[in-house]
């Protein structure tokens, strides 16, 4: 009988935690740091390659962390972070201009929590077909 009852009042809390979420949850409101643009390499056939600082948060952890790249101040794309063991602090990824000529790459962190960093700082190359 003892049994009985304590699981009937585990399943109670059970249902009440449930219910109304735990008691101490808080929401994630701190955005990620920036991250730091580090190179980009110009390629043929409007291809750019750039390789960026991971963000930090407080909540999400690095692998979790999604970035957005801007071309020129427009959204070009969600990345997802390609993180190597040898390089546990940095990513690469690859982008395409439009046209050939000058363009600006600038990128943002968003945590799982769906917090935005500032704009990273800013790199302008020329795109070549």
């Amino acid at each position: 009988m003892f049994h009985r009852t304590l699981a009937l009042v585990s399943g109670a809390l059970l249902g009440a935690a449930l219910l109304t979420g735990p008691a101490s949850a808080t929401t994630d409101t701190t955005p990620p740091s920036a991250p730091v643009l580090l190179t980009v390499f110009e390629f043929q056939f409007l291809e750019l390659m750039f390789s960026y600082s991971l963000s930090t948060d407080n909540v999400t952890p690095k692998a979790d962390i999604t970035y957005e790249l801007y071309l020129d101040g427009v959204f070009e794309s969600d990345i997802v972070p390609f993180i190597r063991p040898q390089f546990p602090n940095s990513s690469v990824a690859f982008a395409y201009a439009d046209e050939p000529g000058p363009v600006t790459l600038t990128l943002l962190a968003v945590d799982a929590a769906g917090n935005r960093s500032a704009l990273s700082n800013a790199i302008t190359v020329t795109a070549v077909e």
